[in-house]
């Protein structure tokens, strides 16, 4: 047994002294090649930030896919939280920061794994990995169901501001823009934005369609779907058609109410049993070794 140990606690030093050594060279000497993410206000959202110089070298040594199917997929969603300028900027910060947290703590515990002699240390950094790295997508996620969550709440009162304007014979774009100065938050920000691109010459119809496609719900793509045939057809019954459009809205905002109470707990479970699991790894497998 005393053998065996040693043998695993050699080995677990002989894999892990490369790792160590090459986390060390990065985090020491690339630094100042990627000080321009490390010290960007993007950087500043995640913890440790400094040592993302260690994930950004990984990624280029691997020779990242920025342009990938599922990255494009991600960098989409961060334009709707960060705009389109600064997505891929923000995504290429978030991979930085997953591959430096799943690195960092997998060194840590396999050097603290050899030095115990412990496989529980050992499968317990690789579960620490995979939920830190979980984590910084679930933390994306979160900020992005807010912001719909909070344009579609808002949604159906600047309908309605919207309609009465129209109905009082005020051409679209200057009832936009009334709208669009009644509120600060996240749909009116987009609405103002609308505004701007349209007296800096963007084409109406597509001053609305970038609205739709920077807002990213299907709801306001209904409503600048409506106004953009409007603007095609010259229809009289616009005015009509956005009360129907506000009523329905309203309606679905009652029940989005009622749903978001049932929601809310289903929520809190994922983090309770993620530290459930950890717990019980910790437990189970002294006890089981204790047996064996």
């Amino acid at each position: 047994g005393e053998d065996m140990q040693d043998f695993f606690q050699l080995g677990l030093v002989a894999i892990s002294t490369p790792f160590v050594l090459l986390w060390l060279f990065f985090a020491c000497f690339k630094g100042k090649k990627y000080q321009k993410y490390t010290e960007s206000e993007f950087a500043e959202e995640f913890q440790m930030s400094q040592l993302f110089c260690v994930g950004f070298s990984v990624m280029k040594m691997f020779h990242f896919n920025i342009r990938s199917k599922k990255a494009r997929q991600k960098i989409k969603e961060i334009s709707e939280i960060k705009g389109k300028k600064y997505a891929e900027f923000y995504y290429y910060i978030m991979q930085g920061a997953k591959i430096t947290y799943g690195y960092t703590i997998l060194i840590v515990m396999l050097l603290l794994a050899s030095v115990a002699g412990s496989v529980e240390a050992l499968l317990l950094g690789v579960v620490l990995a995979v939920l830190l790295v979980l984590y910084v997508d679930f933390s994306l996620k979160d900020k992005l169901d807010a912001r719909r969550q909070e344009i579609l709440m808002d949604l159906p009162q600047a309908l309605s501001k919207l309609t009465l304007l129209i109905n009082s014979g005020m051409v679209v774009r200057d009832a936009w823009k009334r709208t669009a100065i009644t509120g600060t938050r996240q749909l009116y920000i987009e609405m103002q934005q609308t505004s701007l691109e349209i007296e800096n010459g963007v084409m109406e119809i597509e001053a609305y369609r970038n609205f739709a496609e920077r807002c990213g719900v299907k709801e306001v793509k209904k409503f600048s779907t409506l106004i953009i045939q409007n603007l095609k057809k010259g229809n009289e019954e616009l005015a009509m058609f956005l009360n129907d459009l506000s009523d329905e809205m309203w309606e679905m905002k009652k029940n989005e109410v009622k749903q978001k109470g049932e929601k809310a707990n289903s929520k809190l479970l994922l983090p309770v049993f993620l530290i459930f699991i950890g717990i019980l790894i910790l437990v189970l497998v002294p006890m089981m070794n204790g047996m064996g």
